[in-house]
C-alpha cells in the first residue's frame, strides 16, 4: 500500500529548532558551494528581505525543497517534524542548509550585543541549546571537516577568528572557510539595524518545503526526481553509511580499514561488487540496498557482515577482476579458468564464483568448483538460455554454495535430456546462432592446445570460416564441395571455423585455401598465432574429411571437459 510522503512549508527558523539534528551521510560529497554561490544566496535574501532603501519588502522567499531521510523509523511510520528529539539524514538541499548556518553564525558574530535575544536565536540555528558538548552542531558534519565548521563557524564568535591555513584543509573544509569569509565580507557592508532586519527575516520569512521518507530506496529515487542536475546517489555510499554507522564503536575502526582496503582493490567496480554480494546470498531479486541489508540482517550485526561477509567475497571479486592481467597476483591454479570465464558475456556466474573463493578452500578444490562454474556458463549459452533464465539457474548453484557442507562439483548443474539434445542441435550452426559464446568456446579449446596463449585477447580476434560461406562460382571451393546442401552444413560446422586477427580477416576474404594460409602464416598480418586456427591451416587441402576430422577432435575436447558424450554426427 502507498505510504504518503510526510511534507510541510517550515520556515528556517522551525526546521533549525530544538530538538531536530540534520546528520550529513557519508554518501553525501563535502560541502561545495562556491563563494559566488553562497554570495548569491545572500544576496537574493537581503533582496527579498528589502533591507537596502528602495526595495520592495517580499512577503517571504522561498529556498526549495529538501528531502530528508527519518533512518530511526520504521518503514510504516509517518514521522513529521514534531517537538520529538530526532535527527534526520540529509539527502538532498545539504549545500543550501549548510550555508544558511554558516550565514547565521556571521549574522550572530557581528551582532554587537552577543548576549542579544537575536543573537541567542541566531545561535540555536548552528547549535543545539539543549547541550552544551562540542557535538551540539545542528547539522552533523563528518568529522574531518565538523571540526573546522565547528571552530572557524559555529562556536560563538568563531566566525572572527582567523582561518587556518587552507594548505592543511580539505577541499570541504576550505569551501566552508571560503563561504564564510564572502558571506562575512557582504555582511559588514549593512549596517547593524539592516542586519538585524536580515536575520529576523531569514528566521521568520525563507522556507522550504521539507520531504521526509523512511526508506532509502525511496529517497534515491526522490532524489533524482528532485534534483536531477545533483550528483546521482550511489549505491555504494549508501551502504557505506548506513552500515559502518551501525557498526559498534569498539569495532568501527577496523570495519572502516575494511572497507576502505576493499574500495582501493575494487575502484569503479565497487557497486558491481555490491550487486553481486547480495545475489550470491540468495537476493538477487531485490533492489542492491535492500538485498545488502538483508545480508547484513543474516550476518548477526554490521560488524559480522563486514568482517566475515564483505570482507571475503571483496576479496574473491578482487581476484576474479584481475585474473585477466598477467601481472596480478592470481594463483596459477585458479587462473585459466578465471579466464575462461572472463571470456563471456554476461556475469551471472560471479556471485557463484564468489562464494567459492571467498570459502578459501584449497586451490586444487577451490579449482574443481569453478570449473563446474565454467562449464554451467558455456553450457547454458549453448542452450541458448537467456540472461533471466541464466540468473534463475546460477541463483539455485550459488544456494548449493551457500550450504555449510559443500555439495559435490558435479552436483552443481546437470542438463536435462532437452537441454542435452539443444545442445547438439545447437553446435551444428553455434556461430549464427551466438557469436559470443562460439569465440567463448573456441578460445576454451585453444586452452586446451596452447596454454601459453591464455591471455590472448578475445578482442583482438574475429571467427573465420575456412570454407567460405559464399565461395566464388569459379573458385577450387566449389570443386572440393559441389553439392550445395553438404556445403552449407560443412560452412557452418564447428570443425570449419577459426580464430584471426581483424586485420587477417579483412585480407582472407573468400580466398583459396592456399591463400589464405598465405595470409594467415604473414607475420604482419597475423599477429599472436592460436593454437586452434594454426592446427586448421596446417593441411594441404581443406576439403570434407578435414573438416569432419577437425570436428570429431573439436568435439572431443568439448566431452572430456564438459562431460558430454556428443557424437559428430549430432553436431
Amino acid at each position: 500500500m502507498f505510504q504518503p510522503l510526510p511534507t510541510a512549508s517550515m520556515s528556517v527558523g522551525q526546521l533549525f529548532a530544538d530538538p531536530h539534528r540534520f546528520i550529513v551521510p557519508m554518501y553525501q560529497r563535502p560541502y561545495s558551494w562556491t563563494v559566488e554561490e553562497a554570495g548569491q544566496l545572500l544576496e537574493d535574501v537581503a533582496n527579498a528581505a528589502g533591507v537596502d532603501e528602495g526595495q520592495v519588502l517580499e512577503p517571504d522567499y522561498f529556498l526549495g525543497a529538501i528531502l530528508l531521510l527519518d533512518v530511526n523509523a520504521g518503514p510504516a511510520e509517518n514521522k513529521k517534524l514534531d517537538k520529538t528529539a530526532h535527527e534526520f539524514e540529509i539527502v538532498d538541499g545539504l549545500q543550501r542548509l549548510v550555508t544558511l548556518m554558516i550565514l547565521a553564525c556571521a549574522l550572530r558574530d557581528l551582532e554587537l550585543s552577543p548576549d542579544s535575544k537575536l543573537a541567542r536565536r541566531l545561535d540555536t540555528l548552528a547549535r543545539l541549546q539543549e547541550t552544551v558538548t562540542p557535538d551540539s552542531t545542528r547539522i552533523g558534519l563528518p568529522d574531518d571537516d565538523w571540526y573546522v565548521a565547528f571552530e572557524y563557524v559555529a562556536a560563538p564568535g568563531a566566525c572572527l577568528r582567523k582561518a587556518p591555513d587552507a594548505s592543511d584543509l580539505g577541499p570541504g573544509q576550505v569551501a566552508v572557510i571560503k563561504a564564510r569569509d564572502r558571506l562575512m565580507q557582504d555582511l559588514t557592508r549593512l549596517n547593524p539595524e539592516q542586519r538585524s532586519a536580515l536575520s529576523n527575516y531569514i528566521c521568520n520569512s525563507c522556507h522550504f518545503v521539507v520531504v521526509i521518507t523512511t526508506d532509502i530506496d525511496r529517497a534515491h529515487c526522490i532524489f533524482m526526481i528532485l534534483n536531477d542536475r545533483g550528483r546521482p546517489l550511489q549505491k555504494k555510499d549508501i551502504l557505506k553509511a548506513q552500515i559502518l554507522r551501525a557498526v559498534e564503536p569498539v569495532h568501527r575502526d577496523e570495519a572502516i580499514a575494511i572497507w576502505r582496503e576493499a574500495e582501493a582493490r575494487l575502484g569503479d567496480h565497487m557497486e558491481t561488487f555490491l550487486s553481486h554480494l547480495r545475489a550470491a546470498h540468495g537476493y538477487h531479486r531485490m533492489q542492491v540496498i535492500s538485498g545488502v541489508r538483508r545480508v547484513v540482517k543474516d550476518a548477526g550485526s554490521p560488524h559480522a557482515f563486514v568482517q566475515d561477509v564483505f570482507q571475503p567475497l571483496a576479496k574473491a571479486y578482487s581476484t576474479i577482476l584481475s585474473a585477466t592481467n598477467p601481472r596480478a597476483d592470481v594463483p596459477a591454479e585458479l587462473r585459466r579458468v578465471l579466464v575462461g570465464l572472463s571470456r563471456i558475456n554476461g556475469a551471472e556466474w560471479v556471485p557463484s564464483a564468489m562464494r567459492i573463493l571467498g570459502r578459501q578452500l584449497p586451490l586444487a578444490r577451490a579449482r574443481e568448483y569453478l570449473e563446474e562454474i565454467e562449464r554451467a556458463a558455456f553450457l547454458m549459452r549453448l542452450v541458448c538460455l537467456g540472461s533471466g533464465r541464466r540468473t534463475t539457474r546460477f541463483a539455485k548453484i550459488a544456494s548449493l554454495l551457500s550450504a555449510k557442507d559443500l555439495p559435490k562439483p558435479t552436483e552443481l548443474y546437470e542438463l536435462t535430456r532437452e537441454e542435452f539434445r539443444a545442445i547438439a542441435y545447437n553446435l551444428r550452426d553455434l556461430h549464427s546462432r551466438n557469436v559470443q559464446a562460439c569465440k567463448g568456446i573456441l578460445l576454451r579449446i585453444n586452452d586446451e592446445m596452447q596454454p601459453e596463449a591464455i591471455f590472448a585477447n578475445p578482442s583482438d580476434y574475429t571467427i573465420e570460416h575456412v570454407l567460405p560461406q559464399r565461395p566464388k562460382a569459379t573458385s577450387q571451393w566449389r570443386i572440393w564441395y559441389p553439392d550445395s546442401e553438404e556445403r552449407a552444413a560443412l560452412t557452418a560446422s564447428m570443425g570449419n571455423l577459426v580464430l584471426i586477427s581483424h586485420k587477417t580477416n579483412g585480407l582472407i576474404r573468400n580466398e583459396e585455401y592456399d591463400r589464405k594460409k598465405e595470409i594467415n602464416f604473414t607475420t604482419e598480418a597475423a599477429g599472436l598465432q592460436l593454437g586452434v586456427t594454426t592446427e586448421a591451416f596446417g593441411n594441404e587441402s581443406w576439403q570434407p574429411e578435414q573438416i569432419r576430422t577437425r570436428e570429431a577432435t573439436l568435439i572431443s575436447i568439448l566431452n572430456k571437459l564438459w562431460r558430454l558424450e556428443l557424437g559428430t554426427e549430432a553436431a
